[in-house]
């Protein structure tokens, strides 16, 4: 009999959702820059048309620490290099929901990632299995099956004044 080379299920969704962890991880240590100073760095290009959106954010379940933001503009930079930045102090949160200003966004269709650092770090921490342990969440709400949603999941088009809605998980 021919001996299988495949790794168990169990081991596999592991190691799927291990490496989800460790990307949102990184999308966050790496999209997010240190310090107070990155409050809302947008830096569009000389000339190019923005507009400025609501973010809807529910499912906020402590008044402790700060909601983070990342906006990205094309796969290649999904959760990687992120076009815009934003951070809301989770206690101006109501009965769970914050409305946080998007301003000055790229014109086109955008994905965004939010994570609620609780403890203000400045990143999404993890637990030993490297899985999240702070709630986080993607535009359109988007779940990934072992890992985070791919970036067109995530896809929203700016429009002016428009609302876009978010529930941490």
């Amino acid at each position: 009999m021919k001996k299988s080379n495949r790794k168990p299920l169990a081991l596999r969704m592991f190691l799927s959702l291990a490496s989800c962890g460790l990307a949102l991880s990184a999308a966050l240590a790496l999209s997010l820059p240190a310090g107070p100073a990155w409050a809302a760095d947008v830096v569009p290009a000389a000339g190019a048309a923005t507009a400025d959106m609501e973010l809807e954010l529910t499912g906020i379940a402590s008044s402790e620490g700060q909601i983070l933001i990342s906006v990205f503009a094309s796969p290649e930079d999904w959760l990687k290099k992120p076009v815009a930045v934003v951070r809301a102090e989770a206690s101006s949160q109501k009965d769970g929901r914050l409305l946080i200003k998007l301003g000055a966004l790229p014109a086109g269709r955008l994905a965004l990632n939010v994570a609620h650092d609780l403890n203000s770090n400045g990143r999404l921490d993890m637990n030993a299995m490297r899985m999240p342990t702070e709630p986080f969440a993607f535009s359109n709400n988007a779940t990934g099956m072992f890992g985070p949603p791919k970036f067109e999941a995530a896809l929203f088009e700016v429009k002016a004044g428009a609302r876009l809605s978010v529930s941490l998980k």
